[in-house]
């Protein structure tokens, strides 16, 4: 077939330009949405059903805009997060010998270890084997593995166990009620088609939404407009991780048929805690090889340096496919003294 008979067939089939507005609409779309799924299919090669599941998708929830979670594993080479991160070596490595120079009683030996590891990545000398190189302990099974920042504290996956943060843990939980309604407030306008304030993180399989009130140690005014109630809560917070490039709070939504990849955060120096706000069947958390089922109105505390993910499976129907949302907030590790995270807010200011 030549090109004009080829354009021909094509032109043959679209609406003829008589026809009312409505039944060319439909047919256009049909016709358009045919093609579509034709090449999508081609190129994932994909079965059909997943195809569908993923086209709905994109027409049933906008969804904001891209950005990628704290996994090592990103692929984007012009990612911001990643460059920042960078960039925060460099502040770290400058703002050490300025902390060095003026007020080196406040370096404890593991801020000074944990600087040191940095600069000896960031010489010439890094791929030589040195043998005042700090060494990181290993722990459970070497899954601990911070991709930016290492202190020598106490490494355990999960904390719930232990007497720490019971107060802020038990504040979040009285405040519930006050929290899931806001919650639902930017959720409905989500679904409504008002994505404002939304971040979508990049993972392979999935969706996973975020609505941040600390954006890597940065207040987020627009959104603690939207949800005032949550914003008061989170400053009643004492051991609340802010204007540190490591904390963050956020509400965080995973959708049916998602899964975050293993992957480590970038520092030890923080533990996450997630408030469980609504919880389908079929979902779970998972670090250093431990699952853990999320909980309605119920926390879990856990130190994200260890290798973790997360898993939502495909629900059975898709008129009651409702996302896994957690409050995300980020405290600060109970080992760490006031001297010390007086300095960690100089290295790691945002």
């Amino acid at each position: 077939m030549g090109v004009r008979e080829c354009c021909a067939t094509f032109l043959a089939g679209l609406p003829n330009p008589a026809l009312p507005f409505l039944p060319a609409l439909v047919m256009g779309t049909s016709f358009a949405a045919f093609f579509l799924f034709m090449f999508y299919k081609k190129y994932t090669n994909l079965p059909v059903k997943v195809i569908l599941i993923h086209m709905l998708k994109k027409i049933f929830y906008l969804l904001p805009t891209h950005d990628h979670s704290e996994s090592e594993t990103c692929k984007n080479p012009g990612c911001v997060r990643c460059k920042k991160y960078e960039e925060l070596k460099t502040q770290i490595v400058q703002k050490m010998k300025e902390i060095r120079a003026n007020k080196p009683e406040f370096i404890s030996q593991q801020l000074e270890d944990a600087v040191k590891k940095i600069e000896y990545e960031s010489s010439p000398f890094s791929k030589c084997e040195l043998d005042d190189e700090p060494k990181k302990k290993k722990s459970n099974l070497e899954l601990q593995k911070p991709t930016l920042f290492y202190m020598e504290l106490a490494a355990n996956p999960y904390w719930n166990d232990f007497e720490v943060y019971k107060k802020e843990l038990g504040f979040l939980k009285l405040n519930f009620s006050i929290i899931l309604k806001d919650f639902m407030s930017v959720f409905n306008a989500l679904k409504n088609g008002d994505n404002w304030g939304w971040k979508l993180n990049d993972i392979d399989n999935g969706h996973w939404c975020i609505f941040p009130f600390i954006d890597q140690g940065r207040m987020n005014k627009s959104n603690s407009q939207r949800c005032p109630n949550v914003s008061a809560i989170l400053e009643a917070l004492p051991s609340l991780m802010k204007d540190c490039v490591f904390g963050n709070a956020c509400f965080s939504i995973l959708y049916p048929d998602s899964h975050i990849e293993p992957h480590h955060g970038p520092s030890n120096v923080r533990l996450r805690c997630h408030l469980g706000l609504n919880i389908p069947d079929g979902c779970w958390l998972e670090v250093a090889g431990t699952q853990y089922k999320w909980k309605k109105e119920e926390t879990v505390l856990f130190d994200d340096s260890f290798e973790h993910s997360a898993t939502f499976v495909n629900q059975s129907s898709s008129s009651q496919a409702t996302p896994r949302a957690v409050l995300l907030v980020d405290f600060w590790h109970p080992d760490i003294t006031s001297q010390e995270k007086e300095v960690l807010l100089e290295l790691l200011a945002p």
